[in-house]
């Protein structure tokens, strides 16, 4: 049986961006307080154990299954869609796609068991302190710029 390159990226960078996601987040559990900042680097990065109940900066908090729902149906249409349009030769689009659905399954899957996202990635940025993330929205952001940056120059030709 003969899988395609397509296919073979999904099976192997998905996973791999899950298994970062899940494999942190225990260990953050493991070792951090709830909302006790640890310094990494000072007035710059810490580690900040905190629980996300809703989406991105706890929009919609509460709504557990219909963000479970949301993210669920637009993972699945957003493959879809793309996986019909690329071919082989379009890595950074499959790169993207790649970390976009391993992102979204990262965080799908603590909503789905736990109720809450596992967030402890804390930056404080010209004085900014960024909302609290985790691996998952990392790749989710890094997936979207790569995204972004493969409909820009597929536009061009």
């Amino acid at each position: 049986m003969k899988i395609n390159k397509n296919l073979l990226y999904l099976l192997i960078i998905s996973p791999l961006a899950v298994l970062i996601d899940k494999v942190t987040k225990v260990i953050a559990e493991n070792n951090l307080v709830f909302g006790v900042r640890e310094s990494i680097i000072d007035g710059f990065f810490y580690f900040t154990l905190v629980y996300n109940r809703g989406a991105a900066w706890s929009i919609l908090a509460g709504n557990r299954w219909f963000l479970v729902s949301v993210s669920t149906i637009a993972t699945i249409g957003f493959i879809i869609y793309y996986f019909k349009r690329i071919n082989n030769s379009k890595h950074i689009l499959l790169l993207a796609l790649s970390l976009i659905i391993g992102g979204t399954f990262g965080n799908l899957i603590d909503r789905a068991l736990y109720g809450q996202v596992i967030d402890f990635l804390d930056f404080i940025i010209i004085g900014y302190n960024y909302p609290v993330f985790n691996f998952a929205d990392t790749f989710l952001v890094v997936g979207m710029g790569l995204l972004i940056i493969a409909i820009y120059y597929e536009d061009k030709k």
